[in-house]
């Protein structure tokens, strides 16, 4: 059953892909970095772009972290002020900041987009005292608060959509170097076993295993299989893994649930019924986690 369902992803990938034509590597198939906060995915009006290998983030996308946020459009200076009282006032293309009055120099200079303050993400972390993290498979920001601590007991709840929700917003960890992203690829898929939360994989063109121990997401390997060219593996997964029979695939063996993206601002499930049924649902998405959808019966 498990080659079955990672077939039928296989199969939704080329049709996200392939049906729409041959894809060029553009900016608009370059995906946006997504940011998540203590564990929550921000919405964003400007995401976090990367400049000579630096990565600015959007300060005012930090504000679920109990920050407060003024921009002052004639003199293009944002102030920052944290929950201590601590505040930051930060100018448009200077990469000089005050921190209560106080200079402090970043490695690049700050930009305005569209009256959002970016600033590299290694400020951030230094001058607000928040623990940041760059995951490089799905290229998400972790920004989490000194006191944050992620809740084991969220992914065994029994709101499932809550539970995977969860999942999803943990960083994945590796000890390999990864594949790397495909040129063009820039859709999403999830694939998770039937009612459960703490393991899934995840498709971008690579497929990614991951299973979640005491509230850390670990990335067993990834994977690179398509018809016609060599199949290409890391980590703990060889290029010739049976999909049938990898121990790690035997809890994908029952009614396993395909979450993914369209290209159109749509979500989409895919899981079959008792009767193997397919059924799909679709609906909008407004921020990245809305990608998990809600299912009934616990699937």
């Amino acid at each position: 059953m498990s080659g079955l369902v990672l077939t039928l992803s296989l199969g939704l990938f080329h049709y996200s892909y392939a049906s729409a034509g041959p894809l060029v590597k553009s900016e608009e198939n370059v995906r946006p970095i997504e940011i998540i906060a203590n564990g929550e995915f921000i919405k964003m009006n400007v995401h976090p772009l990367m400049d000579n290998n630096r990565l600015l983030v959007p300060i005012r996308a930090l504000a679920s972290l109990g920050l407060s946020y003024s921009f002052n459009s004639t003199t293009s200076v944002a102030t920052v002020q944290n929950k201590e009282g601590d505040y930051l006032k930060i100018s448009a293309n200077s990469s000089t900041a005050y921190k209560n009055d106080k200079a402090i120099q970043m490695d690049v200079p700050a930009q305005n987009s569209n009256g959002r303050i970016l600033v590299p993400i290694r400020f951030v972390s230094e001058s607000l005292g928040y623990k940041v993290q760059y995951e490089s498979i799905r290229k998400f920001v972790f920004v989490n608060s000194q006191d944050y601590s992620f809740d084991s007991k969220l992914l065994y709840q029994d709101d499932l959509q809550a539970a995977r929700k969860a999942a999803i917003a943990l960083p994945i960890n590796r000890d390999f170097i990864p594949l790397g992203t495909l040129d063009g690829y820039r859709l999403h898929q999830y694939t998770f076993p039937h009612a459960r939360a703490d393991t899934y994989y995840f498709n971008d063109g690579n497929y990614t295993f991951v299973q979640i121990k005491d509230g850390d997401a670990i990335a067993i390997g990834q994977l690179y299989r398509e018809r016609g060219k060599p199949s290409q593996a890391r980590g703990n997964v060889s290029p010739e893994m049976s999909l049938d029979r990898d121990p790690f695939m035997e809890p994908f063996d029952h009614r396993s649930v395909l979450f993914f993206e369209n290209d159109d601002g749509m979500a989409t499930i895919v899981y079959q019924e008792d009767k193997n049924e397919q059924v799909k649902i679709k609906t909008k998405m407004n921020i990245y986690s809305d990608i998990i959808q809600k299912l009934p019966d616990h699937k």
